[in-house]
């Protein structure tokens, strides 16, 4: 299954910040010394986690678009 979840991904002091903000609670917040490699973790964060979450039977929370977010298709 495909799902396309936003991501917010923003600099910080000599690195960069990723967050899916619909996933945030479930612990879909990285980062990376780049902003390629803070979008390549949160891309491997939410396969995991929405692994996970289909394993288990749990329901899949809604898209949370944010201002100044992207949109990030994740394939399980």
């Amino acid at each position: 299954m495909t799902y396309t979840f936003h991501v917010v991904i923003t600099p910080g002091s000599g690195s960069w910040r990723a967050r899916c903000p619909a996933l945030e609670s479930h612990g879909a917040v990285t980062g990376g010394e780049t902003k390629e490699e803070a979008l390549t973790h949160i891309y491997s964060a939410l396969v995991m986690i929405l692994g996970k979450m289909e394993a288990d039977g749990t329901t899949v929370p809604p898209d949370d678009a944010v201002p100044d977010s992207i949109p990030l298709s994740v394939d399980i």
